[in-house]
């Protein structure tokens, strides 16, 4: 077994962002890592979890990612309103420059991102979700740079929180908070604090994923084309293929449309279709004849509404990089130069 290692911070980051003013197509930018985009999309279902007899504890298990639940009175924590939840609260930390595990945002403020109404209900909800993230812990690994791997074990995600007077208070344990730190920021659209009804319950889900690789690929060939696999894998409310066919075999109905429809539903931020390599758009005849077996190849292709352009930090990486190229080839060639 690997050892668990706790990750070393150097000093604080600090992106200087200013909070954003959430208007309608207004992009937060938010911290983001492995640990954060695996724990917001992993829900209990069925055959990926367990319950401790004894304890009661929940184990629930998604790709190698690990998240175990104490105290809670239902194995339905993990919820679309869990993580939108966690989100805002990760934009609040981001764009107040990242300096302290301490966050406080209003219950209004929250309402008003998820276009929430009711009060009495969301104040409710508001608690409930935090009761989840200070109950959960989480066990993945993280990888590093030349293919180096380090593995963490139990990690809290949150060490306190409240809601009272109006006022969400929520703080990252001081692990998790050193994770945050060293995470890169991603632009993240409005939409997904809308989103995740009973009609689209796998739209938050896809969506995240839709902006997690746009931003890990911009400027790439890729950036805006993404695999039907990958979004099946992200979508945690279809069933799988195996239980569709032991239950009926509906692929269409309970695989293909579902997916089509939830992609349908992030059309105030995106146009889609799909497409094969490089591009290639089907045949009539495809289209005609479609299958399950055609369609778990294909890629789907997206056109974004509206996105940042994001070319500054593109030349700020290089920059950097650069940089450190240049650092390595200065101390390799003075170790090389022979002593006088």
């Amino acid at each position: 077994m690997s050892e668990v290692l706790t990750p070393q911070v150097t000093g604080f980051i600090s992106p200087a962002l200013k909070p954003t003013e959430h208007k309608e197509n207004t992009f937060s930018m938010i911290r983001q890592g492995t640990a954060t985009n695996s724990l917001t999309k992993t829900r209990t279902k069925s055959g990926n979890y367990s319950i401790d007899d004894v304890t009661g504890k929940v184990t629930v298990k998604r790709s190698g990612f690990i998240v175990t639940m104490e105290g809670l009175n239902s194995i339905d924590g993990l919820k679309n309103s869990t993580f939108k939840l966690l989100d805002a609260l990760s934009v609040v930390f981001t764009e107040n420059g990242a300096k302290s595990p301490d966050i406080t945002m209003s219950l209004d403020d929250y309402m008003s991102k998820c276009g929430l109404k009711d009060k009495k209900e969301a104040r409710k909800q508001v608690k409930a979700d935090l009761e989840t993230l200070f109950n959960a812990r989480i066990s993945f690994k993280e990888k590093r740079k030349k293919g180096e791997s380090q593995d963490f074990a139990d990690v809290r995600i949150c060490e306190a929180k409240g809601i009272k007077n109006g006022v969400i208070t929520f703080s990252f344990s001081a692990t998790f908070y050193k994770l945050m730190l060293g995470y890169p920021v991603m632009p993240l659209h409005p939409l997904l604090w809308r989103l995740g009804t009973k009609r689209n319950d796998n739209s938050l889900c896809i969506f995240r994923k839709l902006l997690e690789h746009k931003n890990m690929n911009y400027g790439k060939k890729n950036e805006d084309t993404i695999a039907v696999k990958t979004l099946l894998e992200n979508a945690p409310y279809l069933p799988s293929y195996d239980e569709v066919m032991q239950t009926g075999r509906q692929l269409t109905q309970r695989i293909i449309e579902p997916l089509e429809r939830d992609l349908n539903g992030l059309e105030e931020a995106l146009k889609w279709n799909y497409c094969h390599r490089n591009n290639e758009p089907l045949t009539d005849e495809e289209l005609a004849n479609f299958s399950y077996a055609l369609f778990k190849e294909l890629l789907v292709k997206v056109s974004w509404n509206d996105y940042p352009d994001q070319s500054k930090r593109l030349e700020q990486k290089a920059e950097k990089l650069n940089e450190e190229k240049a650092k390595k080839k200065r101390t390799y060639k003075k170790k090389a130069e022979p002593e006088a």
